[in-house]
């Protein structure tokens, strides 16, 4: 077999040569966004596990013979890849949209640093006087499916207008803001809670959409508490309190990508 590889590199001219090298790099860009998809949040994790259950079931079935369960099995694993499409939709969706923004955009430095300086400063005067607040930067992965009750800004971040959305007085104060693409896309969404039990009793309702959210999207949410003005963060399913402005700035500059 190696000797039959070693002749066919040896006989290919150069357009055979840039080919190969196309189809390698084509097949490794494919095979990094798979493994990037499978990242992305905990839930994707979860329902990979469900996918490998039952393709270890599948195998034991026929091993042992097992007729019935065989044919059940098999049902599901002749339509995975449509299964998986459907399940998956979000995610494959938001890996599609990133690919596009980075290669009109590109990475853009100067962009994150200006956003994180305006989160902060917002997140510093909300936590001040006692207003709360809750945020999603988006990623990877997009929140369309929670944009249902939010009202689509698609707005300039500023400070002032940050600030504005959650003044209690407002209409849209009681949501989620969720910055996309360094802009604030919408205000007054509604993020999924947490369903977890082991989470503290002090953490309120923004608190635990902010976990909610971070669970089944690779987003940085950012959490402002009404009752204490404490600063937080929630990623991939955890939660941690700042007590200065400086660490919670920190924090972001290695979260946001």
């Amino acid at each position: 077999m190696f000797n039959g590889l070693f002749d066919s590199l040896i006989n290919l001219r150069f357009l055979g040569y840039l080919g190969l090298l196309l189809d390698i790099y084509l097949v490794w860009i494919v095979t990094y966004l798979l493994l990037n998809l499978i990242k992305l949040n905990v839930r994707t994790l979860q329902l990979l596990k469900g996918v490998i259950f039952i393709f270890i079931l599948h195998t034991i079935s026929g091993w042992l013979n097992l007729t019935a369960l065989r044919a059940l099995v098999s049902i599901v694993t002749t339509h995975s890849v449509l299964v998986a499409m459907i399940i998956f939709q979000p995610e494959i969706r938001g890996a599609l949209e990133q690919i596009g923004i980075n290669a009109v955009k590109g990475s853009d430095r100067r962009n994150r640093v200006s956003l994180i300086d305006s989160l902060c400063q917002s997140a510093e005067y909300l936590s001040k006087r006692r207003i709360g607040a809750l945020i999603v930067i988006e990623q990877d992965v997009k929140l369309d499916e929670f944009l249902t009750s939010a009202t689509i800004m698609d707005s300039k971040l500023s400070f002032e207008l940050l600030n504005t959305i959650f003044v209690p007085t407002t209409p849209l104060h009681d949501g989620a803001v969720i910055i996309r693409n360094e802009n604030i896309y919408c205000a007054g969404a509604y993020l999924p809670l947490t369903t977890r039990e082991n989470i503290s009793k002090e953490l309120g309702t923004r608190h635990r959409a902010a976990i909610g959210a971070s669970e089944i999207t690779d987003g940085v949410v950012l959490v402002v508490s009404e009752e204490t003005g404490t600063m937080s963060i929630a990623r991939k399913g955890r939660i941690t309190r700042f007590e200065t402005i400086d660490a919670f700035k920190e924090a972001l500059h290695g979260y946001i990508k």
